[in-house]
């Protein structure tokens, strides 16, 4: 192959050939004849149980939360009525507070 052109021509259909090649073969345009990894059916089966768990678990979160709302109504309930009780005035008048004024307390160390 002495003529430039020849070669020019070869080198061309070479790349040519690589690249459709190299594109087919990304492709993968043949059918998977490996049998299912174990691998996969065990992740799957392990997918379905983590799922099927947390399907129970937000079931169970769900029910605790109604309890907490209710409790916490009803806590607020009696917040709000300790309240209003206290802000009624006082039927019964209390006896007026006594100020007493003791002397200072003097501590004597005896060794």
């Amino acid at each position: 192959m002495t003529s430039h052109l020849a070669r020019l021509y070869a080198l061309v259909l070479g790349v040519v050939v690589f690249f459709v090649v190299w594109a087919t073969v990304a492709a993968h345009p043949w059918p998977k004849t490996a049998a299912a990894d174990p691998g996969v059916a065990a992740l799957t089966a392990r997918q379905h149980q983590i799922r099927v768990e947390s399907i129970r678990v937000q079931k169970i979160v769900a029910a605790r939360w109604a309890v907490y709302r209710r409790a916490l109504a009803a806590h607020n309930a009696a917040v709000s009525r300790a309240r209003a009780a206290a802000a009624q005035p006082a039927s019964v008048t209390a006896p007026p507070v006594r100020v007493v004024n003791l002397p200072p307390l003097v501590v004597t160390r005896v060794s």
